[in-house]
């Protein structure tokens, strides 16, 4: 091996980590490394009987060896060779047996970079020379003195030759030590030669940068003197390090001490191993202390240790950590008996400030609300970020009364603080909940949903304030459950567990010819299988914005099977009602959306009619104007759904585009013995007639109220004296032509609920004139009337 290069044989099974180790060392500066690379011990062992290398990187785990057994047997082959070892195991017992079985270093590839490698591979080859220069010293220098010792008393009685001889002796003494000082000097551990008492004979260079003493100042001192060390685990000093190795000539094993340099302004840890100096007789002339300094490697796994428990931005301990610390705090209120307060806090209009003014806002933002709930929380507690705006703290020891009191005036200070970015100012806000931890807290889990909870209630009851969580109250109860229906909401899309049903509505003449109608309902699918009805699930995914995605799906849903029907349909073509949520409603992508959906699935947007509440198109009725006449020009109807529910609707009645007005079911399900209710049907049902507007009654749900709704006047009728809900289902042929004929005599509608095939067998759509596309999307959330 030349200075400047290195020949290196790398056993490694995995390409992809031996391409990373050369492309590491390539970088390296001053030194070239050429490889030789096998994947296999026997194949390695092979090439080692027939070429020379510098050093050997070992991967433990091989196809046809595993563990230290590679070690073994390389070094068996090669015992001159330095082996480093490499490994993803982090594993310090199996890192200390390899180097008692004979290698040099111990790297763990996740960690391994261009120096540490680079260095890594310099030290084994430099240590293995170090430690074959003394044991060849050690054998010449016993041979030597072996030959000198015989010749001398052969010659005793030539004393002048004795001299002579002597003095030869004595040169080659010199020399070996020039040759162990250079060796000494060119290592990088630390190495502390000590007599039989303990006494420093000499230091080498990196000896004197860990202890701050020079080699001659130390010479005479005890070790102890010198080398200061404090036992990791128990921070005591260590004395009287060398007495076992001196006294008893056992070895040391490498162990990790933390030293401080004379000057007590550094700190290193390093790692240890000391042996006894044997005479050929075996008695102990002194010892031998070998010091390798690990301080980057602690630094490093310090750091990554750091940041597995705390917040990049901020600093503050992580959710993960504060789980940790929770379940620790539990844990302690069950053994002692003792009360602490989780809070749980989000930031209110801070994605004003993010939207506003960008993301590095929002960081620097979050920063300072960080620094400022930091320094008025005492050290004793714990305040970290869960993430986003959202931050908990955990008071230990506290009562719910004395932990209300911190967290309001924690919310004050939030609320008094401005934040300024550029030329804006900036006012932010905080909502709390709280939650008692106890003796009688079931789980960390629990106890952050139900602060969760109360935080959310804090901010629906006006932001800017606190909520105690109490599992009695009915609002907090609510909340929570519609909370756990968001998952399950958002689980059941993922799932494709939504199914759609379809309502019929008929003429309420019997003898009137008209078009089929069916209203599209949906439905949820549970984890066992069970269907659940809107009313379960639809506050919860109102309530947390829900609704759009829910929509889209149903959309999409609806088009593709619409899209599959037989094309031979009689005129007129059914109609389809979809309810539209106020959220997608209100949603200027919408639009684009059904355009879009109509275009990729071939729907003819006559077959289409939309229901809207009459509350959600008041709310806006410019917006709902536009909505409505952009629809319109496709094809599409709509129906002004619950109409009558609010006494406003009648002002703008006459400013919204539909085409039908579903009357609300509170006046229908009492029309049979409320005249007034009566009256107002009638009222409705003869205003709409005026605006050339057709009237549906939902909740038509015996053969009474459909009597007197069809004395009323009322156009079409629905509920489930008409047709219960049923799936829907695409029919795999078209229906006869004779169904087109016009149909006389037909019988009067009895209330009953329709045979499956009724209202099964969906009609089909003709899709001529659109050209064919694959489909794509996104999906309309009804309720069922």
């Amino acid at each position: 091996m030349s200075v400047n290069s290195v020949n290196i044989l790398l056993i490694e099974d995995n390409p992809a980590e031996a391409r990373l180790l050369q492309e590491l060392l390539k970088q390296a500066s001053h030194t070239c490394f050429r490889w030789t690379c096998q994947s296999r011990l026997q194949a390695a062992i092979a090439i080692l009987n027939e070429q020379s290398f510098d050093v050997i990187l070992l991967d433990l785990t091989l196809p046809d060896s595993q563990g230290l057994e590679s070690l073994t047997a390389i070094a068996r082959v090669r015992p001159q060779v330095p082996i480093v070892v490499l490994t993803n195991t982090d594993d310090d017992d199996l890192a200390l047996e390899a180097m008692r079985t004979g290698a040099q270093d111990y790297l763990f590839k996740r960690q391994a970079n261009t120096e540490l490698l680079a260095r890594s591979v310099r030290y084994a080859i430099e240590r293995k020379q170090a430690s074959e220069a003394v044991r060849q010293a050690k054998e010449e220098l016993e041979q030597r003195v072996h030959e000198r010792t015989a010749e001398l008393a052969r010659t005793n009685r030539q004393l002048q030759r004795e001299v002579r001889d002597r003095q030869r002796i004595q040169q080659a003494l010199i020399r070996e030590k020039e040759l162990a000082q250079v060796t000494l000097h060119s290592i990088g551990d630390a190495v502390i030669a000590t007599d039989a008492n303990g006494r420093i004979q000499s230091l080498n260079p990196v000896a004197e940068t860990l202890t701050g003493w020079k080699s001659n100042a130390a010479q005479g001192h005890s070790l102890d003197t010198v080398l200061r060390l404090w036992d990791e685990a128990t921070h005591t000093p260590v004395q009287d390090l060398l007495e076992q190795v001196l006294r008893h000539g056992v070895a040391l094993d490498p162990s990790e001490r933390r030293l401080v340099g004379a000057n007590e302004t550094q700190e290193f840890f390093v790692e240890l191993s000391a042996a006894p100096i044997r005479l050929d007789d075996g008695d102990i002339v002194g010892g031998v202390l070998v010091c390798r300094d690990v301080t980057p490697a602690r630094s490093l796994a310090q750091q990554l240790s750091w940041q597995a428990c705390h917040d990049a931005l901020t600093g503050l301990p992580n959710r993960r950590e504060f789980e940790h610390r929770l379940e620790a705090a539990i844990a302690n209120s069950r053994l002692t008996k003792t009360t602490h307060v989780l809070c749980y806090l989000d930031l209110d209009r801070f994605k004003v400030v993010n939207d506003t003014c960008g993301h590095m806002a929002g960081d620097e933002l979050l920063r300072h609300m960080s620094a400022l709930l930091q320094h008025h929380t005492p050290n004793a507690d714990l305040l970290a970020r869960l993430g986003g705006d959202e931050f908990a703290l955990l008071l230990h020891h506290c009562s719910l009364d004395d932990a209300q009191e911190k967290v309001q005036e924690l919310i004050e200070r939030i609320r008094t603080f401005r934040f300024v970015w550029d030329d804006s100012t900036f006012t932010v806000g905080a909502s709390a909940g709280l939650v008692e931890i106890n003796a009688q807290t079931d789980s960390w889990a629990h106890v952050l949903s139900a602060a969760d909870t109360a935080m959310y209630a804090a901010k629906d009851a006006g932001r800017n304030r606190l909520q105690i969580y109490q599992s009695d109250d009915h609002d907090i109860v609510q909340r929570h459950g519609d909370m756990q229906w968001v998952s399950r909401i958002v689980k059941a899309l993922e799932d494709d567990r939504f199914c759609l049903y379809a309502q019929r509505i008929i003429p309420a003449d019997p003898q009137r010819r008209s078009r089929d109608r069916y209203e599209i309902l949906l439905r949820l699918q549970d984890e066992d299988g069970n269907i659940v009805s809107p009313g379960a699930f639809m506050p919860a995914a109102e309530r947390y914005d829900l609704m759009p995605a829910i929509d889209r799906w149903v959309v999409r849903q609806l088009f593709s099977q619409l899209r599959h029907l037989p094309e031979q349909w009689e005129q007129p073509k059914p109609l389809y009602m979809v309810n539209l949520s106020g959220a997608s409603f209100n949603d200027e992508r919408f639009l684009a959306f059904l355009r879009e959906q109509f275009w990729l699935h071939h729907i003819a947007p006559s077959m289409i009619c939309f229901e809207i509440t009459e509350t959600v198109a008041i709310s806006n009725i410019n917006q709902a104007v536009q909505f409505i006449y952009q629809l319109k020009q496709l094809g599409c109807c709509f129906a002004l759904d619950d109409f009558g529910s609010g006494m406003s609707s009648l002002n703008y009645l006459k400013n919204l585009p539909v085409d039908y007005l579903k009357i609300d079911g509170h006046f229908i399900r009492n029309v049979e013995h409320d005249a007034i209710d009566a009256a107002t049907i009638e009222a409705i049902n003869h205003m709409g007639h005026v605006m050339g507007l057709q009237t549906i009654a939902e909740f038509v749900e015996n053969p009474a109220i459909l009597q007197k709704v069809q004395h009323l006047g009322v156009d079409f009728v629905q509920g489930y004296g008409i047709a219960r809900p049923e799936p829907l289902t695409v029919p795999k042929f078209a229906p006869s032509r004779n169904r087109s004929r016009p149909r006389k005599n037909r019988p009067a509608v009895t209330p009953k609920t329709p045979k499956a095939a009724e209202v099964v067998s969906l009609p089909q759509l003709t899709a001529s004139g659109y050209p064919k596309f694959q489909p794509m999307g996104d999906s309309v959330a009804p309720t069922e009337g």
